[in-house]
């Protein structure tokens, strides 16, 4: 017996009905944003050098803009063609236990490739390691950062809107490779060790796989925040720990509350 599809049955024209060229135009909409945006607070970032608590209250200022501004565009450029609802962009519950599977199934195999990637080339920095000792509200402020607000951010983002809108015309596996080398192109931190490119590009097409597989928004913000965790226990062990389990819990407890809905993705 085959499983019943996610209720209610809706015709394809009800998806989600945002054109291909949305997802690079909304991306360079973001650029110039996120750019103008940073002005004002130009004085507060050449001052951050003065103390690490001016440094941390930056780093805040600096990802609520650039986040707020990736949300910002993925509902704006949504509603040029109808009043988005939640479940557009995967916010909506799934079965539980299968989607749990995938959901550990997609983190092990992308922590794998990460970790053997590393050993492979010998690369000693990743993410924040290069930092050294921090105070502890430089810790809470890059946890904060790093697991809560880039994973829900750049998942409504890139995976519940830029991979949708490709979804609307491409197959799985071309929209997919698309969105994560465009993922990988947006980390600037990294382009002096290229192979951690490749790195973050995999994840991106892993995290696409996980979105088309599940249609769970929860689904791929709870594997990026699991990584971003593993990724930040070097630096701020304790802070990315609470974060991360909080985040987790979220994703668990907001998608029972929003209840059942379509998936997003196409038949």
């Amino acid at each position: 017996m085959r499983r019943l599809p996610d209720p209610p049955e809706l015709p394809a024209g009800a998806r989600p009905p945002w054109p291909p060229w949305y997802a690079p135009v909304a991306l360079l909409a973001t650029f110039v944003a996120i750019t103008l945006a940073a002005v004002p607070v130009l004085p507060l970032i050449l001052i951050s050098g003065l103390s690490e608590t001016l440094g941390a209250i930056a780093l805040l200022v600096l990802a609520l803009l650039q986040d707020g501004v990736f949300v910002g565009a993925a509902v704006l450029f949504a509603a040029f063609k109808r009043a988005p609802r939640a479940w557009h962009f995967g916010i909506r519950a799934t079965p539980f236990w299968p989607t749990v599977g995938w959901t550990l199934l997609a983190f092990a195999l992308m922590l794998g490739i990460e970790v053997g990637t590393i050993e492979l080339f010998g690369i000693d920095d990743t993410d924040f390691e290069q930092l050294g000792e921090l105070s502890d509200l430089a810790a809470i402020a890059i946890a904060i950062v790093a697991v809560l607000l880039a994973p829900v951010a750049e998942e409504i983002f890139f995976r519940a809107f830029f991979y949708r809108a490709l979804r609307t015309r491409l197959r799985v596996w071309s929209a997919s490779l698309i969105t994560g080398c465009v993922f990988a192109s947006v980390h600037l931190q990294y382009y002096s060790e290229p192979v951690l490119l490749l790195v973050i590009a995999a994840f991106g097409i892993g995290q696409c796989l996980l979105y088309e597989r599940t249609g769970s928004l929860f689904a791929v913000i709870a594997t990026h925040a699991a990584f971003n965790t593993v990724a930040t226990l070097g630096i701020a062990p304790v802070p990315a720990l609470v974060m991360g389990a909080l985040v987790l819990v979220a994703c668990v407890l907001v998608a029972r509350r929003v209840g059942r809905a379509p998936t997003p993705m196409p038949a």
